[in-house]
């Protein structure tokens, strides 16, 4: 994390420096982030930066968690919009990030960029990484999430239902994503394609006659 004479920075300062350090990492890998083009960019010298983080594997956290926290934020700005319906939060979600105007979320666009630069980075991993601990029980829905949950929408009203609930929500919406990216003007269909695969996983594919049988 920053030290403490980071955040004591000029607003003006910490910004200029934060988005010189957003632009490298939109440019090339982590492995490749250089400290000496971040500070030309930011114009302070070499010393300043490490006044503030002890290297560049301690900025990129503290960034990428900046980020996630954003998108946590997002999510349950969302999820509130939703009334704390688990399932509605894939597609309200994807329209959010990717809209029918062809317009993104910049944060979201900075995010599309890592990813592709970074092998291994996806959206399901980066939302749902551990986060919340209850004795030794690790939790992929995030509590700020989990606190604007409706349990009485879901069949069980346990977190750990409602993580799983999440976990196959976020997978929904982390597919839809990377279909779109891959054919942007396919969107409308992805879109589609969304709203059934959220109504299978609200009701399940089983007929009624079927459903005892599979219990």
């Amino acid at each position: 994390m920053p030290t403490a004479t980071f955040f004591r920075l000029p607003e003006e300062k910490r910004k200029r420096l934060i988005d010189a350090c957003w632009a490298e990492l939109a440019q090339v890998r982590f492995t490749d982030v250089s400290i000496n083009r971040i500070i030309t960019a930011a114009h302070i010298p070499r010393g300043s930066f490490y006044q503030y983080f002890t290297g560049k594997e301690d900025l990129i956290r503290y960034l990428l968690e900046d980020m996630r926290e954003y998108f946590i934020s997002l999510l349950r700005n969302i999820l509130e919009e939703a009334q704390g319906d688990l399932f509605a939060l894939p597609l309200m979600a994807y329209d959010r990030f990717i809209s029918q105007q062809g317009h993104r979320d910049p944060m979201f666009s900075l995010f599309i960029k890592l990813m592709t630069l970074n092998k291994g980075l996806d959206l399901q991993s980066f939302i749902g990484s551990p986060h919340g601990f209850i004795g030794e029980q690790q939790w992929f829905l995030p509590d700020p999430l989990w606190e604007v949950v409706d349990v009485a929408r879901l069949r069980q009203s346990s977190r750990a239902y409602a993580d799983q609930v999440f976990h196959l929500t976020c997978a929904v919406l982390a597919v839809a994503i990377v279909e779109t990216l891959h054919d942007p003007a396919q969107s409308a269909q992805v879109r589609e394609m969304t709203k059934l695969r959220i109504d299978l996983l609200r009701f399940g594919g089983a007929a009624e006659e079927y459903k005892e049988e599979c219990v």
